[in-house]
């Protein structure tokens, strides 16, 4: 069941919109709750919906036929997903699971192509949006052919923490090997070095950051890249505090 719309936009797309098109925005969507572990979108299928978290983020993964599927994405309340219904594609080609529970606005597909038509404002943040997706995943490309395990947690430890918006970090190994694109062992091997380090501590499901600054140090250059490439062409800051 739909919920009141809470008014704090909290989403940065939806933020980075003059009032008028934001009022006209949410009058043609509805904030929702999404939860824990749920497909919202299926590889193949027609994407209902377009999403846009407010406090609950994302994966957005690639089925990998005989294979462990891949994480391409981590979508918070700084994007989108159901990008494709924003270059009017019929169908995706991702799985889009939810790793956080909360709240995202929501807009069905006509209804976010009749704003698309009409909204210059909107269609230009969300085209942007989709520029910024695009360099993601060719960093993400060169992260995982250049990177160490270490570096590379590192990087996806502080993309949760930004999404999440804590220390605290509710996820697990599985989800991290699914993340990085390698088996548990290399993850519990580095987690075990963040421990031992003073990084993190950790537990079954469970991940606390103990030093953020030192993760900072650790992390590949890819992490600063994709902020500043968010900044870049969107003109906004992708963390909100």
């Amino acid at each position: 069941m739909p919920i009141q719309k809470d008014l704090s936009l909290a989403n940065r797309l939806i933020s980075a919109l003059p009032a008028r098109e934001r009022g006209l925005f949410l009058e043609q969507s509805e904030l929702v709750e999404i939860r824990l572990h749920n497909v919202l979108i299926e590889p193949g299928e027609a994407p209902a919906y377009a999403y846009f978290p407010v406090d609950s983020f994302v994966s957005v993964v690639l089925p990998v036929e005989d294979a462990p599927n891949v994480q391409v994405a981590l979508v918070g309340n700084e994007g989108m997903f159901g990008t494709g219904l924003v270059l009017d594609v019929a169908t995706s080609a991702f799985i889009s699971v939810v790793q956080r529970a909360g709240r995202a606005y929501r807009i069905d597909r006509d209804a976010l192509q009749q704003r698309l038509d009409s909204d210059a404002p909107l269609r230009r943040v969300l085209h942007r949006y989709v520029a910024v997706r695009q360099s993601h995943l060719a960093q993400q490309a060169v992260c995982i052919n250049q990177h160490s395990v270490k570096q590379r947690l590192a990087r996806w430890l502080l993309m949760i923490r930004d999404r999440a918006h804590s220390r605290e970090l509710f996820v697990t190994h599985q989800v991290l090997a699914m993340m990085l694109g390698v088996r548990r062992e290399s993850v519990t091997r580095a987690a075990n070095s963040f421990e031992q380090r003073g990084l993190i501590s950790y537990s079954p499901g469970y991940v606390m950051l103990l030093d953020e600054a030192a993760l900072q140090r650790v992390t590949c250059r890819c992490y600063q890249v994709d902020l500043t490439v968010y900044e870049h062409i969107l003109g906004i800051h992708p963390v909100t505090v």
